[in-house]
């Protein structure tokens, strides 16, 4: 007997990463010497108070159980501090944030959980590959932003059809940028929550490389803007921040009802994570984060 898989699974687009990093550990293995450019990871280590709390925290037995599907308070309370004291951004911490096993989860999920098949998501081009799995297992329509050097690697919301902005449920940015590292400015995210407005549509700002800033910049948040809360999330993870790419953490914020969203999908997809070492990285990282890289 065979199976074959759905036909969502089939549309999906080749996993970009999956197959790049098959192509380079086939390269390794054939002796070659390969410097690996295709992949945001992290070259030092995770801070040693981090993996020391840690290691602590998997050998306590009642760490052993299902946590809570929601995650622990105590995480989201230690996100809603962190945003506050980096970004003068207040967040309930029970309403305005939601744990995640790393950002990739969120991207690919939000479209799932807040989108009806036909719909309309705008992306930008170019931009991280993964977002396009997102759309195809909601079975949704995609319509580009076409970033240019000319517009400072922003979208230009002025060149999108209006029509194509009244049929679109959400947004997605990336500032830092991946791949061009540019950055948005105060004033674009101010235009960002003006156009959501005015067209009913859910921005998503993938905050990823929001630790990192050259010569002097450091990056802004989006949920910093007047009123980016009524109309959208941002996704923080502690991959680039504390050299933590696999070890899978990472939280949204913002929007109430998105945030709700995202819980409600989780509830059905995951038992949560180890969130009991999630209340030690919180400790150390997002709490003290004195003790951790800058």
């Amino acid at each position: 007997m065979t199976f074959s898989e759905s036909a969502v699974l089939q549309a999906l687009p080749k996993q970009f990463f999956a197959s790049l990093v098959k192509h380079v550990n086939a390269r390794i293995a054939a002796g070659h010497d390969v410097i690996n450019l295709g992949q945001g990871n992290p070259d030092q280590p995770t801070p040693d108070n981090i993996v020391r709390a840690a290691q602590q925290a998997v050998a306590k037995p009642g760490n052993h159980k299902y946590s809570l599907f929601r995650g622990l308070p105590s995480f989201k309370q230690a996100a809603a501090e962190f945003y506050e004291r980096e970004y003068g951004v207040q967040l309930d911490p029970e309403k305005e944030i939601a744990v995640l096993g790393g950002s990739k989860i969120g991207l690919v999920e939000l479209p799932l959980a807040l989108m009806n098949p036909g719909e309309t998501i705008l992306l930008p081009d170019p931009g991280y590959p993964d977002y396009l799995s997102g759309v195809t297992l909601a079975r949704v329509k995609l319509a580009l932003m076409t970033l240019t050097a000319d517009h400072d690697w922003l979208p230009d919301y002025a060149a999108i059809d209006p029509a194509v902005a009244d049929a679109a449920k959400l947004l997605y940015l990336n500032y830092p940028n991946n791949p061009t590292t540019a950055v948005a400015t105060p004033a674009f995210y101010d235009q960002t929550v003006a156009f959501a407005k005015a067209h009913h549509i859910g921005i998503v700002s993938d905050f990823a490389y929001g630790a990192l800033g050259f010569d002097g910049q450091r990056p802004v948040s989006f949920l910093q803007s007047p009123g980016a809360k009524e109309v959208g999330i941002e996704l923080y993870t502690l991959s680039k921040t504390y050299n933590m790419a696999g070890w899978r953490l990472a939280f949204a914020a913002g929007n109430a009802d998105m945030i709700e969203a995202i819980n409600l999908i989780q509830d059905h997809l995951f038992v949560s994570v180890f969130l009991r070492f999630r209340k030690q990285v919180s400790k150390h990282c997002l709490v003290i984060r004195h003790r951790c890289p800058n």
